[in-house]
């Protein structure tokens, strides 16, 4: 009987001493605030910014803004990713599969151009995310470089690939 009131009152250590619920519950709060201070305040790290280039000429005659150039695919595609800004232009951007924008790596001057227009299948929205799927040949194009993008008579340097 003795141990049940013990039970009933606090926590009992291996001694047999009687801790009180409130100071066990105390030391469980501060520890699991600890635990979510480190988590998420303590480790916490972020990527550097990403900034890519913006050419207004380039944006009136296409379009599209480009937003990011990436090697996904594990290590075997870049992905071309733009924002459309006009719909009209943008839709002659997209169709004209023969032409796509040609990726030349800054570094070492190598060119990626086999393309997959990622043609979406209905209207374009403004503000709207697409992509282009690009081969990388022989992993040409890393993470860190930078690239040109030509379309038609207009270059973006200096795009960083993630």
């Amino acid at each position: 009987m003795t141990s049940t009131l013990r039970r009933l009152r606090g926590y009992t250590t291996g001694a047999g001493r009687l801790v009180p619920y409130p100071v066990v519950v105390g030391v469980l709060a501060l520890a699991l605030i600890a635990v979510v201070v480190f988590r998420f305040a303590g480790s916490a790290s972020a990527d550097p910014h990403y900034n890519v280039p913006q050419d207004g000429q380039m944006e009136a005659a296409l379009g599209v803004r480009f937003t990011q150039a990436a090697v996904v695919a594990d290590g075997g595609l870049i992905e071309l990713r733009y924002v459309v800004l006009n719909t009209q232009k943008a839709s002659a951007f997209q169709n004209d599969t023969k032409h796509p924008p040609t990726l030349k790596n800054e570094r070492n001057g190598t060119i990626a151009w086999r393309a997959a227009l990622m043609k979406q299948g209905h209207d374009l929205r403004p503000g709207q995310s697409y992509y282009i799927l690009y081969m990388n040949n022989a992993g040409a194009i890393k993470r860190g470089d930078s690239l040109d993008i030509a379309a038609g008579s207009h270059h973006l340097a200096h795009v960083p690939v993630r």
